[in-house]
C-alpha cells in the first residue's frame, strides 16, 4: 500500500557501461579488437601490393614502363617510381607495413597506447600507408576507440 506523502524511492542507477577498478581491461580489449585486426589487414594488403610492386620494379615491368608509351608529364612523373628509387619506395613501404603490424599487435595486447596511435595515424596518411583506401577508415576508427578515457587508461606503457 502506498502512501501519498511518501513517494516510492526512484529506481536504482543503470550499471556503468565499462567496469571499474581492474576490469577495465577486459573491456579495453574487446573495444581494440575490431581496429587492431583492421590495421592489420590493411598492412597485409599493402605488403602484398608492395611485394608485387618490388617485383616489378626488380625485373624492369614497374612504372617506368608506362614512360614509354606516353611522353607526357605523367608518364615521366610515373618513372621516378620505377627502377632503383621505386625499389627504394617499396622498401620503405614494408618498412611502415611492418610498423603498423607491430603496433596493431601491441594495439590488441593493450601496450604502447603511443606507438598504437601512431600506427593508426600512418595507416590514414596516402601514399605513405600501405594501403591508404582501406587505412583511412579504419585508421579513424582505431583513434576514435583509443581515445576513449577507458580504453586509454587500461594501456601499459
Amino acid at each position: 500500500m502506498s502512501n501519498p506523502m511518501y513517494p516510492p524511492p526512484p529506481p536504482a542507477a543503470p550499471p556503468p557501461m565499462y567496469p571499474s577498478g581492474g576490469g577495465g581491461g577486459a573491456f579495453a580489449g574487446q573495444q581494440v579488437q575490431g581496429p587492431a585486426m583492421g590495421l592489420m589487414v590493411a598492412a597485409g594488403i599493402g605488403v602484398l601490393f608492395t611485394l608485387i610492386g618490388l617485383a616489378m620494379n626488380v625485373l624492369g615491368m614497374g612504372m617506368g614502363a608506362l614512360g614509354n608509351l606516353n611522353a607526357e608529364a605523367g608518364a615521366r612523373y610515373m618513372r621516378f617510381f620505377s627502377g632503383g628509387l621505386g625499389i627504394v619506395f617499396n622498401i620503405i613501404a614494408l618498412g611502415v607495413a611492418g610498423f603498423i603490424i607491430w603496433a596493431s599487435m601491441q594495439m590488441k595486447q593493450l601496450r604502447n597506447w603511443n606507438m598504437s596511435v601512431a600506427a593508426s595515424v600512418v595507416a590514414m596518411i596516402p601514399c605513405l600507408s600501405p594501403c591508404c583506401i582501406i587505412g583511412l577508415p579504419i585508421g579513424i576508427w582505431s583513434l576514435v576507440v583509443l581515445m576513449k578515457p577507458e580504453v586509454k587508461s587500461s594501456f601499459v606503457g
